[in-house]
């Protein structure tokens, strides 16, 4: 098992980093037969978490930066404007979109409710992390500033 720093240090130097004990919370040596780290146990599987997501990114520079190799690395499609996320769910090139921001205070009205008109839920970046810890993409959950009228 490893710390949360782990995937941050990976991210920033752009690979990723061997565990060693700097990284480690629990010993890897009892479930050696069963997973080997960066390595798939179940190569018919091969599964990315964000395969066929659209994301767009919003937040600070760093922010965005880190949390868009995250999801290319998990198979996701960042998208830099709301329009290329719509577009991209139009041409169904992905299946997903979601719009995930750093402060959800900060998403501004207008974006809020052009996202919703389009029904892209508008999610905290701690979903991308719990679906990572998860190994699955979790459930998107509807924007609860929404209307049930529209």
């Amino acid at each position: 098992m490893l710390k949360v720093d782990w995937l941050s240090s990976s991210v920033a130097a752009g690979s990723v980093l061997p565990p060693r004990n700097r990284y480690m919370i629990l010993s890897n040596e009892g479930d050696r037969r069963h997973t080997r780290i960066g390595k798939s146990i179940h190569t018919e599987n091969c599964k990315y978490i964000f395969e066929k997501v659209g994301i767009m990114l919003h937040g600070k520079h760093n922010f965005c930066t880190k949390f868009a190799k995250i999801c290319k690395h998990g198979g996701g499609q960042v998208c830099k404007t709301l329009q290329s996320l719509v577009q991209s769910l139009d041409t169904e090139s992905i299946s997903v979109g979601v719009l995930i921001a750093e402060d959800e205070s900060r998403v501004s009205r207008h974006l809020r409710v052009c996202a919703s008109e389009r029904k892209i839920p508008l999610m905290p970046a701690s979903w991308i992390i719990d679906s990572l810890l998860l190994g699955k993409l979790l459930p998107v959950i509807e924007d609860k500033h929404s209307s049930p009228l529209t």
